[in-house]
């Protein structure tokens, strides 16, 4: 007997065809450095130590510029992005080191004067290493341009020994920004070969700008973009040309199209770790139960849900047949008939002991008419039988009315189902049955009970 029972169904869906963005490693040199080289260079200063930081400042530098001699006299001037954000720096520099210190909000970009010579880093002060670009002196002559222009021209506060002030006036005529030969400050170009961002998804939209190749360093933490002959960071135009390293550039593809031994980083996630793609992928789905017994074998989720970065997945579910709803119960009719089985059988019981009652009596009456033949109708007798005989037929004839008379016993509304057991709710009814063969029968039963939804469901056994 062929049970009804789970299907397990599967589906391969291939996704090779879907196109994604996605980072690849292309350089994995980091250009990172220690300070040990400004450090020595601080140490060593004769004349000159200006500073452009736009957060606080690594200790190590202020630590180099402590353990200058004292009778060295040097002028020393410090500009901060924010006082707020740069305690640690200011609390260092007081009566025992003094050093101007002034507050420029516009400021963009970290780089050290020491002497004749200036240094640009990529990255802010504060960073334990950081990428930096010495410049010879032409360079180094834009650099310190800009700095006094900073330092003089967009100041908002001043710190001298302890206190903080409103900046003192320039000293100098006032002066615009000229415009420089090596490093100048302005807009970065709409129009550039590269751009490379930080590790860091907030910079994210810069890729969508114009530019031919789009990368991401892990050395970097303000986006750099880069052209022939200069590159741009933070306001700065820098004519140099520069190489990063430790570097992942992006690239579009078919997912079928793409090594899955390789690592790679999707550009919609939130690059915190790489991955690899998947050939393929085994999905288990949640069970799903059919509508109906003979739908089994079509059931599928209404979606399958794509796992991201496999280029194969096989979806696997099980279907499980209908089944009654623990709420329902035995259908009614079921008493009905037992109990229309029941009135039945005690009306032809009663039928048949009244037709034993009757032939009794119509015996005992034909026993009277005999016996009445025979007394003489002077004699006492005849009276008392004739009065028994009178009411004998008159017990005949209330008898024969009881054998004629039909009681009106009322049939159930459907009949019982010829196979399965009959379940039904408010609304449903369910026919469980549990063999297949059965179903044909099964579903002409729809055509019986038709006052309420019928469903065939299976055998919970």
């Amino acid at each position: 007997m062929p049970k009804i029972e789970n299907i397990k169904r599967t589906k391969t869906i291939s996704y090779e065809e879907d196109r994604i963005e996605y980072f690849v490693k292309e350089n994995s040199n980091s250009l990172l450095k220690d300070y040990s080289e400004i450090i020595n260079k601080i140490k060593n200063a004769k004349s000159m130590i200006k500073i452009a930081s736009t957060s606080y400042i690594d200790e190590n530098i202020i630590d180099a510029i402590y353990e200058i001699d004292k009778e060295r006299i040097l002028n020393s001037y410090l500009i901060l992005k924010d006082f707020s954000k740069s305690s640690k720096t200011l609390q260092r520099f007081d009566e025992r080191k003094p050093m101007v210190i002034r507050e420029v909000k516009e400021l963009k970009n970290n780089f050290i004067l020491i002497d004749n010579k200036a240094y640009l880093f990529l990255n802010p002060l504060s960073e334990k290493e950081n990428i930096f670009l010495e410049f010879d002196e032409a360079k180094s002559s834009d650099l310190e341009f800009i700095f006094n222009y900073y330092f003089w021209n967009e100041a908002t506060q001043e710190k001298l020994i302890n206190e903080i002030s409103k900046p003192t006036e320039s000293p100098f005529p006032p002066f615009s920004l000229r415009e420089q030969e090596y490093v100048n400050v302005e807009e970065v170009n709409t129009e550039y070969k590269a751009v490379y961002i930080p590790k860091d998804k907030k910079y994210n939209d810069e890729l969508n700008k114009k530019s031919s190749k789009n990368y991401f360093s892990e050395d970097i933490k303000i986006p750099i973009y880069i052209n022939d002959n200069d590159f741009y960071i933070g306001n700065f135009k820098v004519s140099e040309k520069i190489t990063l390293n430790n570097s992942w550039i992006l690239k579009e593809n078919k997912l079928g199209s793409i090594d899955s031994h390789i690592e790679i980083i999707p550009r919609e996630k939130s690059w915190s770790e790489s991955i690899k793609i998947e050939e393929k992928k085994e999905v288990n789905l949640q069970d799903i139960v059919a509508t109906s017994i003979d739908t089994m074998n079509n059931t599928q989720p209404n979606e399958f849900t794509q796992k991201e970065f496999v280029k194969e997945i096989t979806f696997i579910w099980n279907v499980l047949p209908p089944m009654k709803p623990k709420n329902s119960k035995k259908s009614s009719l079921y008493s009905e008939h037992e109990q229309y089985e029941k009135k039945i059988k005690k009306y032809q019981e009663d039928k048949i002991k009244t037709q034993k009652t009757l032939d009794e009596e119509i015996e005992e009456n034909n026993n009277l008419k005999i016996k009445l033949s025979k007394v003489d109708k002077k004699d006492k007798s005849y009276k008392e039988i004739q009065k028994k005989l009178d009411k004998s037929k008159q017990k005949i004839d209330n008898l024969k009315k009881d054998i004629t008379k039909k009681e009106s016993i009322k049939k159930p509304k459907y009949p019982l189902p010829s196979i399965g057991i009959l379940y039904e709710s408010n609304n449903q009814y369910f026919l469980e049955i549990s063999d297949k063969n059965e179903l044909n029968d099964a579903k002409k039963l729809e055509t019986i009970y038709t006052d309420k939804e019928f469903c065939i469901v299976a055998s919970s056994y």
